[in-house]
């Protein structure tokens, strides 16, 4: 066994000899690029915008209908949101890119907006019921995490793609 000044004293061996670098083939002998395939990716979120559209829309219209209108409105912004986002995707080039972007931070912004006003409204609960509030509180806390993970993730991981250089080259956007 060698003790730490042992290993210490050793010396490095010498850097091996630099070889030379080999010679580039001719450029008429070399094989012709294979053609670069298209990004299924483009194709696939915009399915499934327009499934999620759809089914933010058969939510908000069937089973959570709204008489406030500001939060009608607030609600219908994410199908409209996530129409945007397709139709961008769709469309490709610079200006779709664009339109893209701006539908997921449209999604992005409301869905953050809807949490806020969630915490707001279970914090008045919890305030004012007392127990009663504070379980109603509790289930606005679980809702807030199932709109995390239904409104928000699709358009969080799409303009994540989006913005990366693969997504700018699928859409046509160097």
């Amino acid at each position: 066994m060698s003790t730490r000044g042992a290993r210490r004293s050793q010396k490095p061996s010498p850097p091996a000899p630099a070889s030379a670098p080999a010679p580039a083939a001719p450029a008429t002998a070399s094989a012709p690029a294979a053609p670069r395939r298209p990004d299924p990716r483009r194709w696939i979120y915009a399915g499934l915008d327009v499934v999620f559209a759809a089914l933010y829309a058969i939510a908000i219209w069937k089973v959570i209908p709204n008489r406030l209108p500001s939060a009608a409105i607030h609600l219908w912004t994410f199908p409209i949101g996530a129409l945007v986002l397709a139709a961008g995707m769709v469309l490709g080039g610079a200006r779709g890119w664009w339109i893209a972007v701006a539908g997921g931070s449209l999604l992005l912004a409301s869905a953050f907006l809807l949490v806020v006003r969630i915490v707001a409204s279970a914090a008045f609960l919890a305030g004012v019921y007392g127990a009663f509030g504070k379980a109603a509180s509790t289930f606005a806390l679980v809702m807030i995490a199932l709109i995390i993970e239904l409104v928000a993730l699709l358009p969080l991981v799409q303009v994540k793609y989006l913005m990366s250089r693969a997504g700018r080259r699928a859409l046509g956007r160097s």
